[in-house]
């Protein structure tokens, strides 16, 4: 019995592994990342974070140079803001909103061997987002291409869905891509709400009698406005993918 228990508890451990969302890779000590972590309202908190092996002496030197001078810390952001902020620019052309970039912060700090320098800023309408998914298209699709790995998250309970390019790794709610060896020019990252409702075009049932006159008598012009309004979402989430 105790053997069975034990046989079941670990193949319990493997699926909950596999299905986890786990830490996201930004805070993954070895890694020179921009890191993105999404919200329900189509904003994001970003990443922009260079990381330096202390165990290597140059790296270490490196990140030093960063950690003991307030100027290079500075000037390192302001690099970081003057890429992400055209890259928003890219994205406004692109998709049919205005994305920003604010409240942009600097630090650095030692993690399992490793020295990060790491930009924090908020990405304003980075990504499309209605009731049930949100989406990341622009500004990558319009031809933003760091020069690191990006990695993205989705909200808080989504579930990844459809990805562009084919990411190296991917995990429930997680994608890391790499524009090194992937082609960006169709990318396209999907996350859906498991428990939203899906939009239907069901007529409500306060119609009135007029209404149904006018219609025929057979609610034909509640249909049609349910199915326009149904329909918005999808017209929306195309004009945000499209291309020039």
């Amino acid at each position: 019995m105790r053997a069975t228990l034990a046989v079941v508890a670990v193949v319990i451990l493997c699926l909950s592994v596999g299905a986890g969302v786990g830490a996201a890779a930004h805070e993954e000590p070895n890694r020179t990342i921009l890191g993105i972590e999404l919200s329900a309202d189509s904003n994001a908190t970003v990443y922009y974070v260079n990381s330096y092996d202390l165990g290597d002496n140059d790296q270490r030197a490196t990140y030093e140079s960063y950690a003991d001078n307030e100027s290079q810390r500075a000037a390192f952001r302001a690099d970081a803001v003057a890429e992400l902020e055209a890259a928003a620019t890219t994205g406004s052309g692109e998709a049919p909103w205005n994305m920003s970039i604010r409240n942009v912060s600097v630090r650095t700090y030692e993690q399992d061997g490793y020295g990060r320098v790491e930009v924090r800023a908020e990405w304003v309408r980075l990504a499309y987002a209605d009731e049930r998914r949100v989406i990341v298209a622009q500004p990558f699709r319009g031809g933003y291409e760091p020069d690191r790995r990006v990695t993205i998250h989705g909200p808080e309970g989504y579930q990844r869905n459809r990805t562009v390019p084919q990411p190296f790794r991917a995990q429930r709610n997680s994608v890391a891509l790499n524009p090194r060896t992937s082609d960006f020019s169709g990318f396209f990252v999907e996350f859906v709400d498991p428990d939203a409702e899906t939009a239907t075009a069901t007529a409500t049932a306060t119609a009135t009698a007029a209404s149904e006159s006018r219609d025929g008598g057979g609610g034909v012009g509640l249909v049609l406005r349910a199915l326009v309004v149904a329909l918005i979402p999808a017209a929306l989430a195309v004009l945000a993918v499209r291309r020039r």
